[in-house]
């Protein structure tokens, strides 16, 4: 009987290249092929957005002591953020189906949440630690799906 040569699975490029490698598993969701492994890492990647997106009502509490002005800077500015980003990541799903790559690439680099934290730290303040864990989690979920497309 003849040695069988095993080549890797297509989804292994994927976890070769990605940044976060601890979140493939959970983003690729048994993805047998490259098309598939991308989509599902958007797709999660938009799920946890939407999830940070709904827990946009801790940020008021984690600003109680500052002035009213300063609270209101940071909530805007962290909901537009985040609001930005679940249509970005939507926009990048779509662009993905239709094969336009420019666009795609285009929104995943807009899909930051890197306004909200930027201002929480320009302002002083911090955000409650199941805020700040799950905008990390999304930050890395965005940076898997941007080294994928490149």
């Amino acid at each position: 009987m003849a040695a069988q040569h095993q080549q890797p699975e297509p989804v292994y490029e994927f976890y070769k290249t990605t940044s976060h490698k601890e979140l493939c598993t959970e983003m690729l969701n048994g993805s047998k092929n490259m098309h598939d492994a991308s989509k599902n890492a958007m797709e999660n990647t938009l799920v946890g957005a939407k999830k940070l997106q709904s827990m946009s009502n801790l940020i008021p509490p984690a600003l109680s002591t500052m002035r009213a002005t300063t609270q209101e800077s940071i909530l805007t500015t962290c909901q537009d953020n985040l609001d930005n980003t679940v249509n970005d990541l939507e926009v990048g799903l779509e662009s993905f189906e239709k094969k336009d790559q420019r666009t795609l690439l285009m929104h995943l680099s807009a899909a930051t949440i890197s306004d909200c934290t930027d201002v929480f730290t320009k302002m002083s303040a911090d955000a409650l630690p199941a805020l700040s864990t799950e905008m990390d989690y999304v930050f890395k979920l965005v940076s898997n799906c941007v080294v994928q497309q490149k």
